[in-house]
């Protein structure tokens, strides 16, 4: 029923495998290459094309999600379709069912060239988006000409955002070939016969999700100077953590992160080795003090150098080093900034330039950058949400230019299995691309449980939004909270962007106070936050998460209008203490979905629970 939450409780659950990546969560382009060339005949290629079926349609097609492009070859290129045409999943997989066998000869140089410079050329073909595109080429056996298939091959890699992934089909295959069209050892594959294909696609959809996963030691150098003030400081925090959370910390290739701020002085706030989990990161991160004073670029850049080069101390020869500076005027010794940029550059360290607002000297932010693609510039510190997505995209592109010159794993065969065009359970659903939801938090701000634990509440909501991909096409928050009153913190409407409903959350969630009306806040959700007329979309699944700390004033009530919310509505009920009535718990959630938890500093340990139980739905 929630196949979007369900995509989390994988992320979450299998935390070893390789869905749980930096960047599960961003659109793709992905292109398939397929062999059609005599050798197969049609019920071979059919096979191919039942494949690419299944595989797409684990994945979310859209214009803003999963984007498919399908290039059939033989002896020249034939009838397929480009990544602009299809946007949606029905729509995609009956093209794919009618696509037409081209049979011919094995020409892969002519379809890896129509793939460079058609797919992935011009606004028309639809590859303007700056988003990982994965190009899967599959056959069954040696090109017709290969040095032309190396050398159009070798071409098509030079994209940096473009990974190649290289399946052999049958025994007929050059696994040298397959080496010079993939990206690298590690994106080829080996089955034994085209029966043998559905075997290796939950493989294959852990490539497609792993293009972020390379060994990062990431520095942030935040401007921290008189002119930006505590609030828009603050939202260089925000930015931080919405980076962040796109990256890995799982496993030995994971991610390290430090942060610098600077002003008069430079100040290391977060060492490398500091945390090992993305969580624990992001809340100390926001706990970052604003220092008032100069603009010293030069000593945040020193001092961040510093750091990720102190191999002792946390630092990795082999990981690939992003320093982040972010700055909202020209520095105070431009002279001296200059001259850290030139050794920074010199240590390899990739550099990238965020100027913010309109005292920028756009030269400057130039010469910090390691190239005018890492240098970027918004209006206001508002925006630095818009551009975040972009950043990452061009951290994961270096990494995987790293990886391709590296990698050194051998090919992976797979034994064959019975195809089938039964889907997976929502293991991989969505996995690069969201369904909309819309999710109601209501709050207990009874007076049972004071201001502090009342903040844990709130800390806990703003944790469990921060996991998702914020906006009208695909999830919205709105917030209820409740003691005697019913308040309604926001409506679905009221805020459209992730920033702006974090800073909601973060900022505009009142302590009540008084006693538990339970009921009227379930009222209030069913009749008022679940309307369309406040931004509740009728494609969207519904959520309710319900957290209380004590029993309903009038627990009767309280069941009656959970039963008529729960026609509307998935609802998921926590308690927290040892106050709370259990049989109540169980009356306000839908089919037993509850959690509890013996204290509010302890409601952070079920945030993965908490997505789990919403997946079971």
């Amino acid at each position: 029923m929630f196949p979007l939450l369900c995509v989390f409780a994988v992320l979450l659950v299998f935390s070893a495998s390789a869905l749980d990546k930096a960047c599960p969560f961003k659109p793709t382009d992905l292109i398939f290459v397929l062999d059609g060339s005599g050798s197969e005949g049609v019920n071979n290629f059919n096979k191919q094309l039942l494949f690419v079926s299944n595989f797409s349609n684990q994945f979310e097609i859209g214009l803003n999600n999963t984007r498919v492009a399908l290039v059939p070859y033989a002896t020249q290129v034939t009838s397929g379709f480009n990544l602009q045409r299809y946007h949606d999943n029905d729509t995609l997989l009956n093209k794919i069912e009618h696509i037409s066998y081209p049979n011919g000869e094995t020409n892969t140089h002519l379809a890896l060239n129509y793939v460079r410079t058609n797919i992935l050329h011009g606004h028309n073909a639809g590859a303007e988006r700056n988003v990982s595109k994965i190009v899967f080429v599959l056959t069954d056996g040696q090109s017709l000409e290969p040095a032309l298939t190396k050398i159009a091959a070798a071409e098509l890699k030079k994209n940096p955002l473009v990974t190649v992934v290289a399946v052999g089909i049958g025994s007929h295959v050059d696994d040298r070939e397959l080496l010079d069209i993939a990206s690298d050892a590690n994106h080829t594959f080996r089955v034994v016969d085209f029966d043998g294909l559905e075997s290796i696609r939950a493989d294959l959809t852990e490539k497609t999700c792993d293009m972020c996963n390379d060994m990062s030691d990431i520095c942030f150098v935040l401007d921290s100077s008189g002119s930006e003030g505590s609030l828009n400081f603050h939202k260089q925090l925000e930015f931080v953590n919405m980076i962040v959370n796109e990256f890995s910390f799982e496993g030995q290739d994971n991610t390290k992160v430090c942060v610098v701020t600077y002003s008069t002085h430079a100040k290391l706030n977060i060492k490398l080795n500091a945390y090992n989990d993305a969580q624990s990161l992001m809340d100390n991160i926001l706990r970052i003090p604003y220092i008032d004073g100069e603009t010293m670029t030069n000593e945040g850049m020193s001092r961040a150098l510093d750091e990720i080069l102190r191999t002792h101390d946390g630092a990795r020869v082999d990981a690939n080093k992003v320093m982040i500076v972010i700055t909202d005027g020209r520095s105070t010794e431009p002279e001296r900034t200059t001259r850290e940029a030139q050794l920074v550059h010199r240590r390899g360290i990739d550099t990238f330039a965020i100027g913010i607002g309109p005292n920028i000297d756009g030269l400057e932010l130039d010469v910090i950058a390691s190239d005018h693609a890492h240098s970027f510039r918004v209006k206001s510190f508002n925006d630095l949400e818009a551009i975040h997505q972009s950043v990452v995209d061009s951290i994961c592109a270096k990494s995987r230019l790293r990886t391709t010159t590296t990698t050194t794993t051998t090919t992976t065969t797979h034994a064959p299995t019975t195809p089938t065009t039964t889907l997976p359970p929502t293991t991989t659903k969505a996995a690069c691309g969201l369904k909309p939801a819309d999710i109601v938090f209501v709050l207990d701000s009874s007076d049972s449980e004071g201001a502090d634990n009342f903040q844990r509440e709130v800390d806990f909501v703003y944790n469990f939004a921060a996991q998702f991909s914020i906006g009208v096409n695909s999830v919205q928050f709105s917030v209820v909270s409740f003691s005697s009153d019913v308040q309604n913190v926001f409506y679905f409407n009221d805020h459209k962007s992730r920033h702006d409903v974090l800073t909601a959350i973060r900022n505009d969630i009142p302590y009540l106070g008084t006693g538990t009306n339970t009921s009227f806040a379930l009222e209030q959700v069913r009749l008022n936050n679940l309307d369309a007329a406040n931004g509740a979309r009728t494609n969207s699944s519904k959520f309710v998460i319900v957290v209380t700390d004590g029993r309903s004033d009038d627990p009767d009530a309280t069941s009656a209008q959970a039963h008529e919310l729960q026609k509307e509505a998935e609802v998921i009920s926590i308690g927290i203490g040892p106050r709370v009535d259990k049989g109540e718990l169980a009356a306000i959630a839908s089919n037993h979905r509850v959690l509890q938890v013996e204290t509010f500093q302890l409601l952070k340990s079920i945030k993965n629970q908490l997505t789990d139980l919403a997946c079971q739905s």
